[in-house]
């Protein structure tokens, strides 16, 4: 029977009216059902969640992240009172009931806490860092939100519903990065190259508009209202586009892939027209795949860049390069943890421990490829976990191919799609909810029974002592899920974005920040930033430089404790200490803290430099020396190291830095700014001059505004006997920065003297 909400309830034992008598009154009049009542509040706080991806709010650290994060937080803690409020008023209705698809995501969630607790950090595993707000507790989040769909959506409508929601956000999304894209609005990022709207990120984006266009793909097929059938079509083409503008290669060849099935499904479980249709699209995307292999040399050189991307995917291509060296330190560490894993959040670690310095990026805390994200976090127990929701999805839209065909079809091609995009990056909380959405929507079975409104009384001693109980939990609950983490992360945003402006300000944040565990890395990482700027400032008072260079190193060791198998505080901890030493004691606990360093990350060469400092700066030559020449032991093919031994060698054994130097420049390594400079004062020290001239203008190609070099390079030049070149760096630097020939004059005239004699 089908109740609407002014009429009265039923019971057993007699009909009539049944005034209830909560905590609060939470309704009008004695007519309302309170049962309906709730429900509808809680659909009403999960129809929030859809736009997620519309929050973004400035003056935070990471603002794309934490914002949006603690607003999903407040969202589900609240849909879950209300849940539990129900539960308390009519057990028999609202008691939770076994479904496969959230039973695997239970059990995914108990693997991953367990790994957790076996592995590297349970804290950082838990509770993860502002830079990413994930971990085993965002996991909890979002199975509770996929329970709570299942509680509240128990009609295919209410499904339907929901997925407009979803593209009514995604499209708004859409066109904020149509407006970043074409500078049609003073939109944050406006002009940018690859679209990131308010998400922040190309490829975050394209994965979100990948899973809202094959969403609105579903319902333009399963909606009988022909206005909103237009409102899937509009919402999914301009998504398509701006997917297509955020060039990202992992999501296009989703999108391919994805279509492709489809499109195979089509070919195979349907026939005539249809039929057709899919296999001669499928034949026409075949030849254009193979006239793009044929003509990828020219596409290459095309101005459209997600054009240029696609026909440049190589191994040697840098992005790529990085992701394969990333790969096989994961699948390298992988043999001493199979089972469990090392927990999540806690890949930096494995990273660090198989660092090599011809990477591009000096920090990676995740593998881009969730399938190696799930085995390094939760070991073959962990991925074999996630892989079920997976399979099990596929599975069930398979079971029911016969009773809804273009479901079938359809959600296939965007499982495919969305596996293939994520074997190139990983889930945040704009895909993660479409995911879980997804999962539930798949495991979503029509005719949910609605027993237990008629038949079970309310109760109302239940109901007040949960009402009590939640107010208290949410309390608690909200001031540690999400006002701390917005309090720290707000404090650590206003400590550096104010360091120069007012410096007490910035100093007081900062020490806000830091009184917590959470966040203390990534607060004492900027802290010491900011100490960095506030030093080189000569306005400000020494007063509040001296407090902050206690701060910062206080903070520093700190956070260095919090989390000892992190290694980006320990180095800039004794860095700190070797820049503004105050006696000789604190060189013994800045050496401590390098070759730990250099334990937890046996080839990144910082703290290996670090403590060659160290030693050069107490006289140890022996003992400095020594640590070049283990790195280069354990780095023989890179040629910065070489480039450190041979000015280590320069004064006292010049055959051997010479050696050193003709070894360094066939390796790897050698050419960034600083084994550059190395090289060049090398050579100028031995007044080899034209030998420099090739290594300026590899400096030039990383820094073109080094006008002090070019400087070098043109006196390098007149010496030499090169006058045209010499005035033509002259009239660059005149042209561009005339203010760097100041005081050389003199040289300046000699040079032009010289030219007009010629």
């Amino acid at each position: 029977m089908s109740l609407r909400a002014t009429e009265s309830l039923p019971f057993k034992g007699g009909v009539g009216e049944v005034k209830l008598t909560p905590l609060i009154p939470l309704y009008k009049g004695d007519k309302f059902m309170l049962e309906l009542k709730l429900e509808k509040y809680a659909r009403i706080l999960l129809y929030a969640v859809p736009f997620l991806a519309l929050i973004f709010i400035e003056g935070f650290y990471f603002p794309f992240i934490i914002t949006r994060t603690a607003f999903f937080r407040l969202i589900i803690q609240l849909a879950l009172s209300v849940y539990l409020l129900l539960l308390a008023l009519n057990w028999e209705r609202y008691r939770p009931r076994f479904n496969w698809a959230l039973g695997l995501v239970l059990l995914s969630l108990v693997i991953q806490l367990t790994a957790a607790i076996f592995g590297y950090d349970f804290y950082k595993s838990f509770w993860s860092d502002f830079e990413r707000l994930e971990g085993v507790s965002s996991l909890i989040y979002l199975a509770v939100y996929l329970f709570l769909l299942q509680v509240f959506l128990r009609e295919k409508k209410q499904w339907l519903y929901y997925i407009r929601l979803i593209l009514i956000g995604s499209a708004l999304v859409s066109l904020y990065g149509l407006a970043q894209k074409f500078n049609i609005l003073p939109v944050y990022e406006a002009g940018i190259g690859r679209v990131t709207s308010t998400i922040g990120n190309a490829a975050f984006l394209a994965g979100y508009l990948l899973l809202a266009f094959g969403l609105g793909a579903y319902y333009y097929f399963n909606e009988s209202n022909k206005n909103y059938r237009y409102l899937a079509l509009a919402s999914g083409a301009i998504n398509l586009l701006v997917l297509l503008l955020t060039s990202t290669r992992g999501a296009i060849l989703g999108l391919l892939i994805g279509g492709f099935v489809f499109l195979l499904l089509g070919a195979i479980y349907q026939s005539g027209k249809i039929r057709r249709i899919s296999l001669a699209t499928i034949m026409l995307l075949a030849m254009l795949a193979a006239g793009f292999i044929a003509l990828r040399g020219k596409l290459a050189d095309s101005n459209i860049e997600l054009i240029r991307r696609l026909a440049t995917i190589s191994a040697e291509d840098g992005n790529v390069s990085n992701r394969l060296t990333v790969w096989r330190m994961a699948l390298a560490d992988f043999k001493f943890h199979p089972a469990l894993g090392v927990g999540m959040e806690n890949f930096d670690i494995i990273f660090n421990k198989y660092y090599r310095p011809d990477i591009s990026e000096n920090w990676f805390d995740r593998t881009h490829n969730i399938y190696l994200d799930q085995l390094m976090a939760g070991g073959l127990i962990g991925l074999a976990s996630y892989l079920g929701i997976l399979f099990y999805l596929f599975y069930r839209l398979w079971r029911g191919r016969r009773e809804d065909y273009w479901r079938f079809s359809i959600l296939t091609g965007l499982l495919a799609a969305y596996a293939i995009h994520n074997f190139f990056v990983f889930d945040t909380i704009n895909t993660s909810f479409l995911y879980f959405f997804l999962i539930g929507l798949i495991g979503f079975a029509p005719g949910g029974s609605t027993s237990g409104l008629e038949v079970e009384p309310p109760n109302n001693k239940a109901f007040n002592r949960v009402f009590a109980a939640l107010i208290i939990l949410n309390i608690l609950a909200i001031y540690q899920l999400i006002y701390l983490p917005l309090n720290i992360n707000r404090a650590i945003y206003v400590g550096y974005y104010y360091v120069i402006a007012d410096p007490f300000r910035s100093y007081e944040n900062f020490k806000e920040a830091l009184n917590y565990k959470f966040g203390s890395t990534e607060a004492a990482v900027q802290l010491n930033k900011s100490w960095e700027v506030v030093e080189a400032q000569a306005d400000i008072n020494a007063g509040i430089k001296e407090k902050y260079l206690a701060l910062a190193r206080e903070k520093l060791k700190f956070a260095s404790a919090n989390f000892p198998l992190d290694i980006k505080t320990k180095m800039y901890l004794g860095q700190l200490i070797l820049n503004n030493l105050e006696d000789i004691k604190g060189l013994d606990e800045a050496e401590l803290l390098f070759k730990e360093s250099i334990r937890l990350s046996p080839t990144r060469v910082e703290p290996y430099y670090l403590l060659y400092n160290l030693y050069s700066k107490e006289n140890k030559k022996q003992e400095a020396r020594a640590v070049l020449l283990d790195l280069e032991n354990k780095l023989p093919w890179y040629g910065s190291v070489k480039i450190m031994l041979m000015n280590d060698f320069a004064k006292d054994d010049p055959k051997k830095a010479e050696e050193f130097y003709r070894q360094a420049v066939s390796q790897k390594g050698y050419s960034d700014f600083g084994g550059l400079t190395k090289i060049i004062s090398y050579l100028l020290a031995q007044k080899r001059y034209a030998e420099t001239a090739p290594y300026y203008e590899l400096l030039f190609g990383s820094e073109p505004n080094r006008y002090d070099y070019r400087l070098d390079l043109a006196q390098v030049y007149y010496l030499t006997g090169q006058i045209d070149k010499a005035v033509e760096q002259v009239n660059l630097i005149n042209e561009r920065s005339p203010e760097t020939l100041k005081g050389y004059e003199k040289f300046v005239n000699m040079v032009l003297a010289a030219y007009n004699k010629k």
